[in-house]
């Protein structure tokens, strides 16, 4: 098995980071990388010195807590989220609902510029 490298992107992510960016300068300051982009860096960042084993354990352990953790968002799931935040649900609140975490939450209202 070849050995694990992180993806270009990551890469690049991971630089900006390094040289002090905050999220949002790196996502205000390059068209092609949002903020999950970023969380996805950081998750692939863990996977490098992670055996498998280790990853689908902490995968658990968010999962007992936030049970759609990390999976596709469905349309309907996108316009119930507009909606509910037009109504001015908090973050949190959302997170609840979504049985999701409060960071996917925010990343998902940035991509439609709810937050």
């Amino acid at each position: 098995m070849g050995e694990k490298q992180l993806s270009p992107k990551s890469r690049a992510v991971l630089s900006l980071i390094a040289e002090g960016q905050s999220y949002a300068q790196i996502v205000d300051g390059h068209s092609g990388i949002t903020y999950l982009d970023i969380f996805h860096a950081a998750e692939e960042a863990l996977q490098l010195n992670e055996s498998q084993s280790d990853y689908q354990a902490r995968l658990a352990k968010i999962k007992e807590k936030h049970p759609r953790a990390y999976e596709k968002w469905s349309p309907k799931e996108d316009a119930e989220l507009k909606l509910m935040r037009a109504n001015g649900m908090s973050t949190q609140k959302l997170a609840r609902h979504f049985l999701r975490q409060p960071s996917a939450i925010s990343s998902r209202l940035n991509k439609f510029d709810l937050e």
